[in-house]
């Protein structure tokens, strides 16, 4: 069995020859621990005079690279992640450019600060939107949605073909619907938009939806038989709007979306971070084969999700990035792995990281998946 058949296994409900894993780890400083190697001198190029100059001059000329950029990037995580023993790792296409040294926007109206990760490497922190009203999102020079797709499905499938005996990569739809709505604007002002102009907030949908849609058309042509969709709903809390409100606003989005990748015979999956315990019924209500992340810290409890969902949902994830990878023991991370196969017993079941960040250990890594080769 290779590694796409027991990803679709697991989430087709059916049992593998073991827990499939599945990788989102992306950070810089996890690739160079993987990889063996420091800093690739991103960070010190952007905080040099001469070198911050020269962005805030070039900036434009530079993002025109962005496409192959982008390729190189996913090549050496794909690289990364294989050597640390992963089934599958996940690949997202989102648009982005430099807009300065110090700041990243991407075609949808966010703006990122550019950071230092604690390890010397450039990373990405969400600062604002950049759109604030309606009619300013409708002038927003968004990206023409066949045309997205298209560029999506060509890297991916570069990728797929230089990895496919080795790693599977698994499109990552994201940001999703959701985050695509609120994040470009921000939270308060979308969320109210939703309440006072309703059928505004339907048009923001409508556009995120189509383009996720397309993006799915893409993948499958493109050979992709499991998918995974970014969209996170909750906090640590639970949701961030009441399962109503998502219902009513997206419920029909999410709906379109699974069943478009069921028609080309593929699964999908959602990727939510927080608690979740009040959404996993929805994630099968909207079709969804699969869900990740159960963050052990949010108060979600795996054994319960499987109470409620039986076996109509595969569980993913559920191994903690706040302690068991990052200075876990290794008996701790073994008796975490353990414990995630046995409450998810009854259903599909991926072992994942609830996460990624740059504190992660490559080496609690590697227990975790020997852990689920035992």
């Amino acid at each position: 069995m290779d590694a796409e058949e027991r990803l679709y296994a697991a989430l087709d409900g059916r049992q593998p020859d073991r827990p499939p894993t599945i990788s989102m780890s992306l950070d810089p400083n996890i690739t160079n621990q993987a990889l063996g190697r420091g800093p690739n001198g991103l960070l010190e190029l952007l905080e040099s005079e001469r070198g911050s100059r020269f962005v805030d001059r070039h900036a434009g000329a530079i993002n025109r690279f962005f496409t192959p950029a982008m390729l190189f990037f996913y090549d050496v995580s794909a690289r990364a992640n294989h050597l640390m023993g992963f089934d599958a790792v996940w690949f997202g296409y989102w648009r982005m450019g430099l807009r300065d040294h110090a700041h990243i926007q991407d075609a949808f109206g966010r703006l990122m600060d550019i950071v230092d990760d604690g390890f010397g490497n450039a990373y990405f922190m969400y600062r604002e939107g950049l759109i604030n009203s309606a009619e300013e999102w409708r002038a927003w020079p968004r990206p023409v949605i066949a045309r997205y797709a298209t560029t999506a499905a060509r890297v991916y499938r570069v990728l797929r073909t230089r990895w496919r005996n080795r790693i599977a990569i698994v499109p990552f739809l994201g940001p999703g619907p959701w985050e695509n709505s609120w994040q470009p604007m921000g939270f308060a002002p979308f969320v109210t938009a939703m309440r006072k102009d309703p059928a505004f907030a339907r048009e923001v949908t409508g556009y995120n939806v189509a383009l996720t849609l397309a993006c799915v058309d893409a993948y499958c042509a493109a050979g992709a038989r499991v998918l995974t969709m970014g969209e996170d709903l909750a906090y640590r809390s639970g949701s961030m709007l009441s399962p109503e409100m998502l219902e009513e606003f997206y419920g029909e989005g999410y709906r379109q979306i699974t069943a478009t990748a069921h028609r080309h015979g593929a699964k999908i999956a959602i990727h939510c971070c927080g608690n979740t315990t009040d959404l996993v019924e929805k994630f099968v209500e909207w079709g969804f084969d699969g869900a990740h992340a159960f963050e052990p810290t949010a108060g979600n409890d795996l054994a319960a999700a499987r109470a409620k969902v039986g076996d109509r949902l595969c569980l993913i994830g559920n191994i903690d990035i706040t302690h068991t990878l990052v200075d876990g023991t290794r008996e701790e991370v073994t008796a975490e792995v353990e414990r995630a196969v046995h409450d998810a017993a009854g259903g599909g079941y991926i072992l994942s990281p609830t996460h990624t960040h740059p504190s992660m250990s490559v080496e609690r890594i590697r227990w975790m998946l020997e852990a689920a080769r035992l």
